[in-house]
């Protein structure tokens, strides 16, 4: 936390309220159904596992292999 007490934009510090607080924009409606339906789609391909990429390709691609 102590670099957030320090950072500074245009030689000015920011106040730490500006960098915690809440957003005063909420998600719309629709974006918040979509999140929602993209999980559950997500939950049900997890189950049939021959859709899902073999961990070792993954690796390959982020360059994770061992």
């Amino acid at each position: 936390m102590r670099y957030i007490l320090c950072m500074e934009t245009d030689g000015k510090k920011l106040p730490v309220e500006e960098l915690t607080g809440v957003s005063g924009e909420q998600p719309a409606a629709d974006y918040s159904e979509w999140k929602v339906d993209k999980v559950r789609k997500a939950q049900q391909q997890a189950l049939d596992r021959s859709k899902m990429i073999p961990a070792h390709k993954v690796w390959e691609t982020f360059g994770f292999e061992r």
